[in-house]
């Protein structure tokens, strides 16, 4: 079985530094910021043996590239697949607008 590497892009880094920022000093909860990145983690780790199980993410308009979307807990981690690397792109607020992600 091909195992794939992870890669997360600069933005991608950003969501999760501002999802635990939010989470610890916003809702004053740091030790669920911390579950939430435990459950975000162990969830991507799983895209690395399986980063075909997710949906294709069928926005309005369509897209040049083909994101795949991994819903966990309120929030929606969007990535693609390349030859050997699950990059992720984005992880945002499952309420959000996602015209405004992918406009």
């Amino acid at each position: 079985m091909v195992k794939y590497k992870l890669r997360y892009l600069p933005l991608a880094q950003k969501d999760l530094l501002n999802i635990i920022d939010y989470i610890s000093n916003d809702l004053k909860a740091p030790s669920a910021a911390m579950d939430i990145i435990d459950i975000l983690d162990e969830s991507i780790l799983r895209l690395k043996e399986f980063p075909f199980s997710c949906s294709l993410y069928r926005p309005q308009k369509p897209l040049e590239t083909e994101y795949r979307y991994l819903p966990v807990k309120n929030f929606i981690i969007f990535y693609i697949v390349l030859e050997n690397i699950v990059e992720i792109h984005r992880i945002v607020y499952a309420k959000m607008d996602l015209n405004e992600i992918f406009p």
